[in-house]
């Protein structure tokens, strides 16, 4: 049977004051194309009910999407962070709790990989531009095609990442403002821009729990990228 991986969304006020779930189309079909059978989760999932709803998937993907209130990093508010959801910050809080518990494949992408590293006790840069001493532009603008490579990333040896992709190094996208910066207790890290900004962790003990911050989602066609897709979906297969 094609493993079942539910999907995170974005949280957007629209302009008659209701909010939807939304996510770009790109993630499903990576799942899909994989051999998984994507399912959204609305960010208005009950708490109480994700125990019932993660015993019947066989993964968890982290998409991509707004910052994460700094609050549930313990961290003061300085202004940097946008475009946050509270419903969102819980959900996914708890998704990677219970997935890590119970060793249940979990695939981190973008604000996805930031989040893994929040839910599990670690830190973010709130904006790398005013926090991090680089001349890479991480941020890359709306107006880039989302599969433009914009840097390479160095890929640890011994890592999951490096045994899925054979690679020492692979060139990126990227499209985020904010970064890991302490890292979680048990996580290690897969990858890291050459300006030193951490790009990939995982926790070595579990199937997959891997979080990267660029977005293979967007760059299928390109066999590196989407073996992270089939490692994860390889993974959840029961």
């Amino acid at each position: 049977m094609k493993p079942l991986i539910g999907i995170t969304t974005s949280h957007r006020s629209r302009s008659h004051q209701r909010m939807d779930s939304h996510l770009l189309g790109e993630y499903a079909k990576a799942v899909a194309s994989t051999g998984g059978l994507p399912v959204l989760i609305p960010n208005e999932f009950s708490l109480t009910e994700l125990p019932a709803l993660l015993d019947r998937l066989d993964g968890v993907l982290l998409s991509g999407g707004g910052d994460i209130n700094p609050a549930l990093y313990s961290t003061r508010d300085d202004g940097w962070s946008k475009n946050r959801s509270e419903l969102r910050d819980s959900l996914e809080k708890v998704l990677v709790a219970h997935a890590v518990k119970d060793d249940l494949p979990l695939l981190g992408i973008c604000r996805g990989c930031q989040m893994l590293n929040a839910a599990l006790g670690g830190t973010l840069y709130t904006d790398i531009a005013s926090q991090f001493n680089t001349r890479i532009v991480h941020d890359q603008p709306d107006a880039k095609d989302p599969g433009y490579l914009v840097h390479d990333v160095e890929i640890l040896p011994g890592t999951s990442l490096a045994g899925i992709t054979g690679l020492t190094s692979l060139r990126v996208n990227s499209r985020h403002h904010q970064a890991i910066m302490e890292l979680a207790p048990g996580l290690r890290v897969t990858a890291r821009a050459k300006d030193g900004l951490i790009e990939g962790v995982e926790l070595p003990e579990k199937k997959f729990c891997i979080g990267v911050q660029w977005h293979p989602e967007t760059l299928v066609k390109i066999e590196h990228h989407f073996s992270i897709f089939k490692a994860f979906i390889a993974a959840a297969q029961r």
